[in-house]
């Protein structure tokens, strides 16, 4: 045993920086063309189901629409195809360090797509099912953390595992799974180097695996059982030096919603880094006792029985204390963060910042935008007109008396005229000279920073104003970062009928009628103090989100959170984070600190 370790070791460290730059490379790049990929056909799916959006109320109907199979199996199969090419860069790149030759990172690449494309044509179809398999395992932990935090593949856990039978599923899919890959243990490398059929490759690895099963699963399982450990260490201590961060160098109505940020941040990076060590380590390991135990010979001469021990005594009992320590912090880690089966939390409401940040800056300007993503809100809700000349401005009076000092309307003047207004003085002289902005200012610092709700003001049927506002937002590309609000259900048409991909949101001031089946709303934006669980429950079923507003207070912060609305507007965003997102344990740490360190 001490021999394989050692020999795994050797077979990492051989070529272990185009390995990593490889595997890292790989999954950034496609994960972003998957995603998309993914985002498109979740669309196409949702639309030919009749819905715009994917809730947990709608979630079972969309599953069962004729169009979502076809659709999951296609994203199934690509998933499936980029894992065996990672599978085979893999397989070549440790025979290379086998052969003492080492691979560059596109030369892994390469004989990946070589490799992937010698069992399509060798329908090999079922070895495509082991690599699914294979990183479904692989990466349980991980995957569960982080889809966790992904819409829409929350609400289909949640509405899954809602059911015994969804309990049952995933159990037996755990079983299926388990049952393919450790038979199949050596098939890639049956496969993919020595040439065979899947149906050879499996009989070959029983019988290299006969006698040896409990063996290679304890190698399998230890490695990986540590490795989640060290994750979950790595995760509580750079929480921990986040909080000392935030402790002594933000704002102290900050600290908590910049905690909250910053862990979700800590938990994806040390995830995809866990995730990418979890595939190195199971397909080198692989490697070796393939090598080690079956006929292949090649390239042993020159790669084992060379070098130092992996794990030594001493080396033993410094990975014996480590676990212990890992261990602990892992207990600290369900504190902390919650437990690998914790599900209370499934739906997260978004904030939008009302006007911007208007407790904290003058309403519907710059400043007021700038302290919103200071204050890390996911949106910013703006108001916008038009000028005498046709400009897009952000205002939301029709006239300027309350926020300029003057009765002139925002259409009876130029945006020359509107601009030489101080819009910041009446709010503090800190914020004097502040101007109204124009749109297209507001969309341009917004792009990649802050999601804009964009509320039209209504001036007559004939208005432009929904027509620029949409000509704005498609030449900025900006479609999936907006919303198109508006109290008048006409303009919302208008737009649908131009863009049907740009989200719109009906604003009612109360619930009335049977406004959530109207197909031109994408949201039904509705005064809080209406919001019930039958209303919320209705509007997802009509594939429709629920956004309350204005909610300003604790309590009403925690009735919105508990009714599952997805986002709230407030003037308070940082008020609203503490409330929607709090965790006792993170809490009590930032006290704690703040004892020590101020």
């Amino acid at each position: 045993m001490n021999m394989l370790l050692r020999e795994t070791g050797q077979i990492i460290r051989f070529n272990y920086k185009n390995l990593l730059l490889f595997v890292t490379g790989y999954r950034v790049i496609t994960a972003a063309v998957y995603f998309q990929l993914l985002n498109v056909s979740v669309r196409f799916a949702l639309r030919q189901a009749g819905y715009s959006y994917l809730t947990l109320e709608n979630a079972g109907k969309v599953l069962l629409s004729p169009w979502t199979f076809p659709v999951v199996l296609l994203m199934a199969g690509t998933g499936l195809l980029l894992l065996m090419i990672e599978a085979g860069g893999l397989v070549a790149a440790y025979w290379g360090a086998a052969c003492s030759l080492k691979l560059s990172s596109i030369q892994i690449l390469l004989q990946g797509l070589r490799n992937g494309i010698r069992q399509i044509r060798g329908r090999n179809f079922r070895l495509f099912a082991v690599a699914g398999a294979d990183f479904f395992l692989l990466n349980l932990f991980y995957l569960y953390r982080t889809l966790t935090h992904v819409k829409p593949v929350n609400f289909v856990l949640e509405e899954i595992l809602a059911y015994v039978w969804g309990k049952a599923a995933v159990f037996l899919l755990l079983v299926l799974c388990i049952s393919a890959v450790i038979p199949s243990y050596f098939v890639f490398h049956e496969c993919m180097i020595e040439q065979k059929s899947y149906k050879d490759g499996r009989d070959k690895s029983r019988q290299l695996l006969k006698g040896r099963y409990a063996r290679t699963v304890v190698r399998v399982v230890c490695p990986q059982i540590l490795l989640i450990g060290a994750a979950a260490a790595s995760y509580v201590l750079l929480v921990f030096a986040m909080a000392v961060f935030a402790v002594l160098f933000v704002r102290r109505e900050l600290e908590f919603a910049f905690l909250i940020r910053a862990a979700d941040w800590c938990e994806g990076m040390v995830m995809a880094a866990a995730s990418i060590i979890s595939s190195l380590l199971y397909f080198a390991d692989l490697s070796v006792q393939f090598y080690r135990y079956g006929d292949n010979q090649i390239g042993r001469q020159h790669f084992f029985h060379t070098g130092g021990a992996l794990l030594s005594r001493k080396n033993g009992l410094a990975v014996l204390g480590a676990a212990g320590l890992i261990g602990g912090l892992g207990l600290l880690d369900g504190a902390v963060n919650g437990s690998f089966l914790d599900s209370s939390v499934v739906v997260q409401t978004e904030i939008t910042a009302h006007r911007g940040s208007s407790r904290a800056a003058p309403e519907n300007t710059m400043a007021a935008l700038f302290m919103a993503v200071e204050e890390m809100a996911d949106w910013a809700e703006i108001d916008v007109q038009e000028t005498l000349d046709g400009v897009v401005v952000v205002c939301h009076d029709t006239d300027l008396k309350r926020v300029a000092g003057t009765y002139r309307r925002v259409s009876d003047l130029t945006y020359e005229e509107l601009k030489g207004l101080d819009a910041g003085a009446w709010f503090s002289p800190e914020y004097e000279g502040e101007r109204i902005p124009a749109l297209e200012e507001v969309m341009e610092y917004a792009k990649g920073r802050i999601k804009l709700n964009i509320e039209l003001k209504y001036s007559g049927p004939e208005s432009s104003l929904p027509h620029k506002v949409l000509e704005l937002i498609e030449s900025r590309e900006m479609e999936e970062q907006c919303i198109v609000t508006c109290t008048n259900a006409g303009y919302l048409h208008r737009i649908k009928e131009r863009n049907p991909q740009v989200k719109t949101g009906y604003i009612i001031p109360a619930a009335y009628g049977n406004y959530y089946m109207d197909p031109s709303a994408d949201v039904i934006s509705i005064r809080s103090g209406f919001v019930t669980k039958r209303l919320v429950t209705w509007a997802h079923e009509a594939g429709k989100s629920v956004h309350a507003w204005t909610v300003n207070d604790k309590r009403e912060l925690e009735r919105m959170r508990v009714l599952g609305v997805d986002n709230v507007i407030t003037d308070v965003p940082v008020l609203a984070r503490e409330i929607l997102y709090r965790e006792e344990a993170t809490e009590n740490l930032l006290e704690y600190l703040r004892m020590l360190i101020r």
